[in-house]
């Protein structure tokens, strides 16, 4: 795959010659140009050597959850319908969203949005609340324990909760039951950490055996596996449900995130040196609020120049840009649905075109701007807010289905804000500290729904009727509002560009 075939800097390695990182291993080269490093003997598994690349694990864990994603909804709008709206069968059958239905069928499926909105309210705030607050602990945690545990405790949670998806699933082929029952398949997950714990750790894990030089490619690397899984599960999954039913699809899909987890159990090894992790009862020690309180004095630790300044503006900026894709993905689904009356296939389809020309557009953005242009990580991040302005201000006015295929392509170059974002904290923050800034960062990620899932729910339950894309004007705002921030730091960078960590981000 293309993480083990680049060799291409993307800055300048000549002032990188005589550095020395003994306990790196950059999965953007070959073992032809570096070594891996050994591992402690229990951990070898008759291995001398294994490849620090967490991808296809991400890759796989995404495309089962791309799944899941449109099709848990609409069984979420059947269910309602029909046990909770007390409407009869045939007259829910559509809702199921594999044919289109009539226009009385529309407007019984804005009835029923009315009730189902807030299940699927439930399930974002569900996993968000939780996972949340389990990320203050890991952050700190995995800086003295390691980063695998982490790694292989989340993959757990999305298998045995893909496995109670499917009992429910199989229950109602036979029997309708309250659509209510379907938060039961997020409780593994998020008990686990979910998303939260799987991003710090991915992030914390790159950032242990990358190089500051590749960093932040890596980053985006990992972007792309992930818009890659996506891309795929997206595309699949209409077909699949098409042609067998909800049971045989979310089978398939816990087969995925299965082999997801068994990639990671043996071919993902610690990132972390032995001498590095610390001995004693890690279950314990997890639940010590100690590692809070040191999360939050790392934080707030004053710091040279305004490295802490850099630190507070751009958890922000990811947290609002967080905020603006969690209340989308709540009501999107239902936008596209009621505006242009999409089936599964249409919305499939449409995230999987959306997901490639995001794939595209990060990587040879990334190509194309750092490698050849040379422009600098804030400025990416910058052009990155921009195409999201951009794209939500053309889905906030689009009318017919071709201008939401305009907005995505006018939005390509938004993948990369996540990775840009990170690889400043990455550059900015001690490596010691890494852990407990991403900690922090993705709880606030996650905490952004408790807000943003309410928020978008009201304003989309409030204007359907007449303007359903009228909460898309809430993303334009909040995108334009990170934009300000990321300049503030491109100015400041500008401004005290003496130091080489400022030099780093800002070329």
């Amino acid at each position: 795959m293309s993480v083990r075939s680049d060799r291409e800097p993307l800055v300048n390695e000549a002032e990188y010659e005589d550095e020395q990182l003994p306990r790196l291993l950059d999965a953007a080269l070959s073992s032809s140009d570096i070594e891996a490093p050994a591992l402690p003997a229990g951990s070898r598994g008759g291995s001398s050597s294994k490849w620090f690349i967490l991808e296809p694990a991400v890759f796989l864990i995404f495309v089962g959850r791309s799944l899941i994603g449109a099709v848990l909804q609409n069984q979420i709008l059947y269910q309602t319908c029909v046990t909770i709206m007390h409407f009869n069968e045939t007259q829910c059958e559509p809702l199921l969203g594999v044919d289109r239905g009539s226009q009385e069928t529309k407007k019984l499926e804005t009835e029923v949005q009315g009730y189902s909105a807030d299940i699927t309210m439930a399930i974002s705030l569900l996993e968000s609340i939780m996972p949340a607050f389990v990320s203050l602990f890991i952050g700190p945690w995995s800086d003295k324990f390691g980063r695998r545990p982490i790694l292989l405790t989340v993959f757990t949670g999305y298998v045995v909760g893909g496995a109670i998806l499917i009992a429910i699933s199989e229950v109602t082929m036979f029997h309708n039951i309250s659509p209510w029952w379907f938060l039961l398949a997020s409780v593994p997950s998020v008990l686990s950490g979910g998303t939260c714990a799987l991003i710090t750790g991915i992030y914390c894990y790159i950032s242990d055996v990358a190089n500051e030089e590749k960093r932040a490619f890596r980053m985006v690397l990992n972007e792309a596996s992930l818009c890659a899984g996506m891309m795929i599960g997206n595309v699949a999954s209409g077909y699949i449900y098409a042609a067998t039913n909800s049971v045989t699809l979310f089978g398939i899909a816990g087969g995925l995130m299965f082999l997801a987890l068994l990639y990671v159990y043996f071919l993902v090894p610690e990132s972390l040196p032995a001498e590095d992790i610390q001995q004693g009862s890690r279950v314990r020690e997890f639940f010590r609020f100690g590692l809070v309180k040191d999360l939050v004095r790392t934080t707030l630790l004053p710091r040279a120049n305004f490295d802490r300044a850099f630190i507070w503006l751009t958890m922000v900026a990811l947290t609002i840009t967080i905020f603006n894709m969690e209340g989308e993905n709540t009501v999107n689904i239902m936008f596209l649905r009621e505006q242009f009356d999409w089936t599964i296939k249409d919305i499939s389809q449409f995230n999987a075109a959306r997901i490639v020309i995001q794939l595209i557009g990060s990587v040879a953005g990334m190509i194309l701007l750092r490698r050849v242009l040379k422009v600098s990580i804030i400025s990416v991040a910058m052009l990155s807010l921009a195409a999201c302005v951009l794209e939500s201000t053309v889905r906030a006015t689009a009318k017919y289905s071709w201008e939401m295929y305009l907005g995505m392509t006018l939005g390509m170059m938004r993948g990369v804000l996540g990775p840009m974002c990170r690889a400043i904290l990455s550059h900015v923050a001690p490596a010691a500290d890494v852990g407990k800034i991403f900690a922090l960062t993705t709880s606030m990620e996650m905490v952004s729904p408790l807000a943003a899932a309410p928020l978008y729910t009201s304003v989309y339950k409030a204007t359907v009727a007449f303007y359903p894309g009228a909460f898309n004007f809430m993303s334009v705002g909040l995108s334009f509002l990170c934009y300000i921030l990321m300049a503030i730091i491109f100015g400041i960078q500008k401004s005290l560009n003496n130091s080489s960590v400022y030099q780093t981000i800002g070329s």
